[in-house]
């Protein structure tokens, strides 16, 4: 579980919402990771807070029309984190059900309260309207590198196409795309090709969401959006805003803004790279007679101004989608992702390495063109294509490791020199095996 899936799950773990094998997992996570205890103590704190403020700000007559669209939410056969909260009312103890009730109760008296309320019972109605899906799909565009992973984000890139299937019923299925990558979920197990690199990765089960993919889920997912985005708004005191206009089709929009933030420092070398390390403006666009979201706009917001990296203009709701979409086809050729490293008969001797002389070993390797060395800083044989590209390579240096919060590894700089004479510099990303202790790239390498 990577710091995103943990964050996403954090209330749900609080509640004891989750199944034992996420509950694990998410537990797993909190040990290692400092950036999300720090996450579940704070949520731990406002819980506390919101419960012992929740009785008095119910008394506050805004809120009846937002409580009482927030009650209507039960979706059962959906088992997210709202339709668990929803299943109960007031006065049924001090968990999940309070939690959420008292967020929003809470959230009306803020300042400026009217505003604050009006978008989160704009957020609620259009969650509601979504609370049945049968299947969902929607199209956009992203300021990405078409290969890279589905959250990367670069403000400099062009547009790209990204575009998401999922259904809901009678089984969970899901397909996410971009030019030269993509995920899919068939029921049965997961699977993911990067077509730039001939490179297939699978898991032998189904996943609600995997590769990266979890804020193309957020999206689809609207009534765990609505928890999630009031939540943080309230807790880490996002700006919200709400405005009504009428579109090109003459019907009357309602326009929620909330500036996110992701507390992430500016010095952070991750900071802006991905959608979760990002600060962002996120518009949601619902249509005031049907209440269902139209369209998502997410703006990155740098000191050097903001820029659209996200635009959703296509969404469709409950149709039906071909069987085939769920289905992938990997070229006869294609390298396959281990999930797991094997311990070598010296693996004391990898296991003992520092980041830095992993990641002199492994470019050290490719200069001599030993591809078994370097496969054991891999997950992944080396394919004739990189053999080409990198092999004979010079390495001019190899810097200092250093940590980016939110992963769970280490970044070590470095320089090279390929054989056409390029010189590239960069950051490799190292993740420690589990297994077997040795550091194996987990990208910015090769």
């Amino acid at each position: 579980m990577n710091c995103a899936d943990c964050q996403d799950n954090l209330v749900a773990c609080m509640e004891g919402l989750l199944d034992a094998e996420q509950s694990e997992q998410c537990q797993a996570h909190l040990e290692s990771c400092l950036a999300c205890r720090t996450e579940y103590a704070g949520i731990t704190r406002l819980q506390k807070r919101l419960i012992a403020r929740g009785r008095a700000a119910a008394e506050v007559s805004m809120t009846e029309t937002v409580m009482r669209r927030v009650r209507q939410m039960q979706t059962p056969e959906r088992n997210t984190i709202m339709s668990r909260l929803l299943k109960h009312r007031w006065g049924f103890g001090l968990g999940a059900t309070a939690t959420a009730a008292a967020a929003v109760v809470l959230m009306m008296v803020l300042t400026p309260a009217n505003v604050r309320a009006k978008a989160a019972d704009v957020m609620a109605r259009g969650a509601q309207a979504v609370a049945k899906l049968t299947s969902i799909h929607f199209r956009g565009r992203v300021r990405t590198a078409p290969q890279d992973n589905f959250s990367y984000i670069d403000a400099n890139s062009a547009f790209y196409p990204i575009e998401l299937w999922k259904q809901f019923e009678p089984d969970l299925e899901w397909r996410a795309e971009k030019p030269l990558r993509v995920a899919v979920m068939d029921g049965k197990s997961t699977l993911m090709l990067i077509k730039s690199a001939n490179l297939a990765m699978k898991f032998p089960k189904p996943s609600p969401s995997a590769f990266d993919t979890e804020w193309l889920h957020k999206l689809a997912n609207l009534s765990n959006t609505i928890t999630n985005e009031l939540k943080r708004a309230l807790a880490k005191g996002w700006k919200m805003n709400v405005t009504e206009h009428h579109g090109a089709d003459g019907r009357a929009k309602s326009v929620v803004t909330i500036e996110a933030k992701s507390g992430v420092p500016e010095n952070d070398y991750l900071k802006n790279m991905f959608m979760m390390n990002a600060d962002t403006r996120r518009v949601y666009r619902f249509d005031a007679q049907s209440e269902l979201l139209e369209s998502v706009q997410i703006y990155l917001t740098a000191m050097a101004g903001e820029t659209l990296i996200f635009d959703l203009q296509q969404i469709e709701y409950n149709h039906p989608i071909d069987p085939a979409v769920f289905q992938l086809q990997l070229p006869p050729d294609v390298n396959c992702y281990q999930n797991e490293m094997q311990k070598l008969p010296d693996n004391e001797k990898y296991a003992a390495m520092t980041a830095e002389q992993a990641a002199r070993a492994y470019f050290d390797a490719f200069s001599r063109q030993d591809w078994t060395e370097a496969e054991k800083f891999r997950r992944s044989t080396v394919d004739e294509h990189t053999r080409k590209i990198v092999g004979g390579l010079d390495v001019i240096s190899v810097g200092v490791a250093f940590t980016s919060q939110g992963y769970p590894g280490r970044l070590v700089p470095y320089e090279i020199k390929l054989r056409n004479g390029e010189v590239t510099k960069h950051n490799i990303a190292l993740k420690k095996d589990t297994k077997t202790g040795r550091w194996f790239v987990d990208g910015g390498g090769f």
